[in-house]
């Protein structure tokens, strides 16, 4: 398959998941909040995993995974409307811990940065006005 028409398949599916849960189609109760961050589309489109994560605890994590594999079914035949894909790949959920390291790894370095000082004296240089130019303009346009 095109690399390009994947990628844009895969952009598409996270976006129809995504928009399904937060307008609240989903009839599923532990499905709330989920925020999709990525599809990855097997090669013969057959299975599509889809990367996720929430802002909750991990009894609250498990419910809603169970909720994201019953509403598979949904979601595929909405994505398969949508988009109009002659087979609907079989969705699989999976919790995204590289995300969530990712924003770990990110506070770690804003912990350790030093943090800038602003000297006030620098700020003189910026005082100075622009030389006007107006008046060379205007008496060359006289000439």
């Amino acid at each position: 398959m095109d690399e390009i028409r994947k990628k844009k398949i895969e952009r598409e599916m996270q976006r129809t998941i995504a928009t399904l849960i937060n307008s609240e189609q989903v009839k599923d109760p532990r499905v709330l909040m989920a925020t999709i961050h990525r599809v990855e589309l097997a090669s013969d489109m057959s299975q599509a995993t889809v990367f996720y994560t929430a802002y909750c605890t991990n009894n609250e994590r498990k419910k809603l995974s169970a909720g994201l594999v019953s509403a598979s079914g949904f979601f595929q035949s909405m994505i398969g409307k949508k988009m109009g894909l002659r087979y609907t790949p079989k969705l699989r959920f999976v919790w995204d811990s590289a995300y969530i390291k990712s924003l770990e790894v990110n506070r770690l370095i804003d912990e350790s940065a030093p943090p800038i000082e602003v000297n006030s004296s620098d700020d003189s240089e910026f005082d100075e006005e622009s030389p006007d130019h107006d008046d060379q303009i205007e008496s060359d346009s006289k000439d």
